[in-house]
């Protein structure tokens, strides 16, 4: 049934002209997750693929709050051609007059401020409160990411298309939450930047305290002079007396499409080194060998101020055989130990795949043996020496020398003690030199290098 008008409508006239002289910055695909591993090499995102800019109407619509701790407004711009049908809808509720004397009935501190849903039908009396009449529910149009400042249509849970009058303001960074459910909220507006300040300060509980009213205003936000008594309109609600058009105020909105870009913060720059390029792609380097995660926050700001940020966690860890492993085949070879286990001389060069591995080499190409055997001379005795290349982020291995006269055959090999003589880093991989702790004085005596992948 089409609601009825409660309220004489005032004439508004929304400008139809200049749907593209101005701009503000939205995010449109937030960066990932990432699970990364330590030594990796660096990436590239394009940041353009992440943040746009969107056209918006030449007028806002303000909400003008009567609050006994004074006067605020809310400005929404409302973007163009982004969500056509939730930008109607809600320039119908407006147009009708139906958010006049409206409230914001719900207060989540670092999430979201809500209203569009109830009015004060007598504002002289006790708690008069009613339902905004509705129109019929609208088509969801996810597309931007329900960041710090946007606005979105409130619906009912499990059912994407139910969106009607109730309207939301993320008061905190909501991408995460906000975009992944319900076929994700649809994000139509903006608060101007002149105005954002004033939305923090609805959903802050030191300036207007939250109380249980029971459903539906459990998380009722009420000016701090309210008596804990009965509730007046005219003084503990927010009441938005006046929603009318007006122009984008100076400053709020520019023409420009062009953004820039920084990284606001890095919690483990151990983690991971990010940098902005030349041509505004986030690199991401991984260059220590510390295992860990990191939390980044990517900004874009755009040629008046305005800014969006990003937050996303890179997760590092320390390399391991099967990692290495899918590196280096796919398929049905992937899965087959016969080729890709770690045992196997999968390229016939003489190493198994566990070597190749740990020494930092391709599958797919042959190579030398690349351990060196000396003999150290010390007070005239020799000393069996072995100088060999070692991946340094490895998880998974250990590595001991064995000694035996006849090749394991009779005499077991045995670890003996040796001590490491140096270590020189490039990248990812170390040259180790190892000396044997004990002279090689017997005619036969042999050496192994012994790498054991924990399972």
């Amino acid at each position: 049934m089409k609601k009825f008008s409660r309220v004489i409508p005032l004439l508004l006239v929304l400008h139809q002209c200049a749907y593209a002289a101005k701009v503000l910055p939205v995010l449109l695909n937030p960066i990932d997750d990432l699970a990364r591993y330590t030594n990796d090499s660096t990436e590239l995102i394009a940041l353009n693929t992440a943040f746009t800019t969107k056209a918006i109407d030449d007028q806002v619509v303000r909400f003008t709050s009567q609050a006994s701790n004074g006067s605020r407004t809310l400005d929404f711009a409302l973007f163009s051609d982004a969500t056509p049908a939730t930008r109607t809808n809600f320039l119908q509720y407006v147009t009708d007059g139906d958010y006049v004397n409206s409230i914001i009935h719900r207060s989540a501190p670092g999430f979201v401020i809500q209203g569009g849903g109830f009015y004060d039908a007598d504002p002289s009396s006790d708690y008069s409160l009613a339902s905004v009449p509705t129109d019929a529910p609208i088509v969801n149009e996810f597309s931007i990411s329900n960041t710090y400042g946007t606005v979105s249509m409130a619906k009912m849970g499990g059912d994407p298309d139910s969106a009607t009058s109730q309207w939301f303001v993320s008061i905190g960074a909501n991408s995460d939450n906000l975009d992944n459910q319900n076929g994700g909220f649809t994000v139509f507006a903006r608060i101007t930047k002149s105005t954002l300040s004033n939305a923090a300060s609805f959903g802050n509980p030191s300036e207007f305290p939250i109380w249980n009213a029971g459903n539906p205003y459990s998380a009722l936000p009420l000016n701090a002079t309210f008596d804990n008594s009965s509730f007046l309109a005219e003084t503990d609600f927010i009441l938005f007396t006046s929603v009318a058009l007006v122009a984008v105020g100076a400053g709020d909105a520019g023409e420009s499409t062009a953004l820039t870009y920084s990284v606001v913060s890095n919690s483990d720059p151990s983690i991971v080194t990010p940098t902005i390029t030349a041509v505004s792609q986030l690199q991401l380097s991984y260059t220590g060998n510390t295992a860990g995660s990191s939390t980044l926050t990517i900004r874009t700001t755009d040629s008046v101020g305005n800014t969006v940020d990003d937050e996303f966690i890179v997760s590092v860890a320390l390399r391991s055989y099967d990692s290495w492993r899918q590196s280096q085949f796919s398929g049905g070879e992937l899965t087959n130990d016969a080729i890709s286990g770690p045992t196997v001389d999968s390229n016939d060069d003489g190493l198994t795949n566990l070597e190749l591995y740990l020494h930092n080499l391709n599958s797919t190409d042959t190579h030398a043996d690349p351990v060196e055997f000396s003999n150290t001379e010390l007070t005239a005795e020799p000393y069996a020496t072995f100088t060999f290349p070692i991946r340094n982020d490895l998880a998974d291995i250990t590595f001991s020398l064995e000694e035996s006269t006849d090749l394991g055959q009779l005499d077991p090999w045995d670890p003996i003690p040796y001590t490491e003589i140096s270590r020189i880093t490039n990248g990812s991989t170390d040259t180790v030199k190892i000396r044997s702790s004990a002279t090689n004085a017997s005619t036969s005596h042999f050496y192994r290098l012994k790498f054991t992948l924990a399972q």
